[in-house]
């Protein structure tokens, strides 16, 4: 009915310019040209403010899709009212452009999401996050005491720039790691159609953000959330039938859920297992052999994984993990002394020979992150002999472990720097204090690198000042 009015008798409607709430705007009042003289000039325009309003920010969906001013009236606004229509405030999302416009960017600059054969090939924008929405809140059998995902639009636009921030940035592969970022697009495909992996994604990728912004509450919560989930769901799926058929999927989530036991956020050495008869504290290590555990159950199907070129290149010829040969042949001297290894000692007989042995192959790599893939198998190779020498805090192998930590001290991985050189000063911390001067000496290297000043070399320091 008021789009039927007289437009002589209708006010001119400027509303739909007005940028804010408070302000005032100042608008033009011409003289009409009857009041100007044949060749005079036109006289100063004269302005007036015009009074302020407040803008619509709540109103129904109906009002909203016609872009005019609704009165904000429930259960009913007085323009449904007029016009019969039903009016509705419930399915109206508080921030809808910007949930668009985040899901938008991210479909325009991952367009083989939308590709034929992709599961998302019949999804618009907005499907894309009711889908993320569906596949991401926890089935009912997990019982109602756990969180549920918020539904609201800035969650969902939380949760599109998680997703794009995992595949687009630089976090997990760089431009120049060009096999593992063919596969990362592949993992964001699969995850699709497969709930754990979808959470270890946004997950991952939210335990990033929380470290360039730390102060964000919001980011912290969805981190947890996220993280909980895909340890419930991974877990329920290892201990079904593992196959070549979610080999791939278990892959993925595992190296995600291995890279948050690694994180740590903050810098302090006095939180190391070195430090507390907790057996827990040593968990950010075992967990790291989550891999070889899945890869030995898969052997046979391997080849077929979309993860083998990026396994493959991983591996470098000059070197040979498997080297378990007995004796001291072609380990360093004062390491084989401290570990006490002699020329008869097998691996079965002496916890720390393969450890070591697999140390001697990591030393001549170029020290620097390209080197991140070499030095990362080391970890993921321990087994349950030395992970128990390391728990009685044994020199040996707290020597042998900061050795690894200094080589990782110069990888630089948002995931493992925090880490690294907190438990390498750890263990320079605990053992500086030895009698044992073959001990003290072999610290010197793991120290120097982590750049923690031994009181030995303090000492040092001080004689020749």
């Amino acid at each position: 009915m008021d789009d039927m009015q007289p437009k002589a008798q209708s006010r001119p409607h400027l509303s739909r310019h007005v940028p804010g709430q408070n302000m005032a705007f100042r608008i033009p009042n011409y003289k009409s040209r009857n009041s100007l003289g044949c060749g005079s000039e036109q006289s100063d325009q004269v302005y007036h403010s015009r009074r302020s309003h407040r803008k619509s920010r709540a109103g129904c969906v109906n009002c909203k899709q016609r872009r005019i001013k609704c009165d904000e009236a429930k259960p009913h606004c007085l323009r449904c009212k007029k016009h019969g229509t039903e009016c509705d405030y419930s399915s109206q999302p508080a921030r809808p452009h910007k949930a668009n416009n985040i899901i938008s960017k991210f479909t325009k600059t991952n367009p083989e999401l939308l590709s034929i054969d992709s599961q998302a090939s019949s999804m618009s924008l907005m499907m894309v996050a009711e889908k993320l929405k569906e596949l991401l809140q926890p089935p009912p059998a997990t019982g109602t005491n756990l969180p549920r995902l918020p539904t609201d639009a800035t969650a969902s636009a939380r949760t599109i720039e998680a997703l794009h921030h995992f595949h687009k940035g630089p976090a997990f592969a760089t431009e120049s790691q060009t096999p593992l970022r063919i596969v990362m697009g592949k993992v964001v495909e699969l995850a699709f159609e497969t709930p754990f992996l979808m959470h270890a994604i946004i997950a991952a990728a939210t335990s990033h953000l929380c470290t360039l912004l730390p102060d964000s509450r919001d980011y912290r919560l969805a981190e947890a959330y996220h993280w909980q989930q895909t340890i419930n769901q991974y877990s329920t799926e290892v201990s079904k039938t593992i196959n070549c058929k979610n080999m791939d999927k278990l892959y993925s989530a595992c190296m995600m859920i291995s890279m948050h036991s690694f994180l740590q956020k903050t810098f302090n050495p006095r939180t190391s297992f070195v430090f507390t008869t907790d057996p827990t504290a040593l968990t950010w290590l075992r967990l790291q052999a989550g891999l070889r555990y899945l890869l030995e159950r898969t052997l046979p199907w391997l080849p077929q994984s979309m993860w083998w070129t990026v396994f493959m290149e991983s591996r470098d010829p000059s070197l040979n993990f498997e080297d378990k040969r007995p004796g001291r042949v072609g380990l360093d001297p004062d390491l084989a002394d401290l570990c006490g290894i002699s020329d008869e000692t097998t691996i079965e007989s002496n916890p720390c020979l393969w450890p070591l042995r697999m140390l001697m192959g990591l030393l001549p790599f170029e020290r620097t992150t390209g080197s991140f893939q070499v030095y990362n198998t080391w970890m993921g190779r321990l087994e349950n002999p030395f992970y128990e020498c390391l728990l009685r805090k044994e020199p040996r192998a707290l020597v042998l472990l900061a050795w690894w930590l200094g080589l990782m001290c110069y990888v630089e991985e948002w995931w493992v720097e925090m880490r690294v050189r907190s438990e390498c000063t750890a263990i320079c911390m605990f053992l500086e204090d030895s009698c044992d001067p073959l001990v003290l000496k072999l610290l010197e290297f793991p120290a120097s690198c982590c750049g923690y000043l031994l009181k030995h070399e303090q000492a040092r320091v001080l004689d020749l000042d």
